[in-house]
C-alpha cells in the first residue's frame, strides 16, 4: 500500500461499533464523566483554601494574563458569562481580583488578579499540582503528550463544527 493511501485510511474518523447504540462507545461520555468527577475531587482539594473550582480557574487564568475582559476570561476559564459574573462578584468581595473600566471605554470592564489573589493562588498551587499528579497517575510522558495532542484536536474540531455559516439551506 502506498504511503498516501495509508495516511488516508488513518485520517478517517473512527466509527463506533455497529449494532445497538451504547453511550459508552463514544469518547465524549468519558470526557464528561471525567470532568464531572474531577470537579468534585478538585473542589475538595481547594476547599481548605477557600476556593471553588470556578474561582481557581479564574485565578489560574488571571495569574497568566492580566487586564482581560470578562469575555476573554470566560473563554479562558470555559465558564459562561453569567456564571463567571457571579464568581467574579464573590472574588471581588474577597479582594482576590480588581475590576476597572478603561478610560477610553467605560462600558468595558478589565479584570486583574489582586495581590491577595496572587497569594491565594500560590498557597493553593501545590494542592492543585498534587491533584493533577494523582489524576495522571500511571500516564507516561509520551502518553500525556499524545493525550494533549488529541484533546487539542477534538477542541479544534468542536470549534469548526460550531461554524455553521453556509451550511443551512432555506
Amino acid at each position: 500500500m502506498e504511503k498516501s493511501a495509508a495516511r488516508k485510511i488513518r485520517a478517517r474518523p473512527p466509527q463506533p461499533a455497529a449494532g445497538p447504540h451504547r453511550i459508552t462507545d463514544y469518547p465524549m461520555h468519558y470526557i464528561a464523566a471525567i470532568q464531572r468527577q474531577n470537579q468534585i475531587n478538585l473542589g475538595h482539594a481547594l476547599r481548605p483554601f477557600g476556593l471553588s473550582v470556578p474561582m481557581w480557574r479564574a485565578l489560574s487564568a488571571l495569574n497568566d494574563k492580566q487586564d482581560v475582559t470578562i469575555g476573554q476570561l470566560a473563554d479562558l476559564t470555559v465558564l459562561d458569562r453569567s456564571s463567571l459574573g457571579r464568581v467574579l462578584e464573590d472574588m471581588a468581595e474577597l479582594g482576590l481580583i480588581e475590576r476597572e473600566s478603561p478610560p477610553d471605554d467605560r462600558r468595558a470592564v478589565v479584570i486583574r488578579i489582586a495581590e491577595a489573589g496572587r497569594r491565594r493562588f500560590a498557597e493553593a498551587l501545590p494542592a492543585y499540582r498534587d491533584h493533577v499528579r494523582r489524576l495522571l497517575r500511571g500516564v507516561s510522558d509520551p502518553e500525556f503528550a499524545t493525550l494533549m495532542r488529541l484533546l487539542r484536536r477534538l477542541k479544534a474540531n468542536t470549534r469548526m463544527m460550531s461554524d455553521v455559516t453556509g451550511t443551512e439551506t432555506d
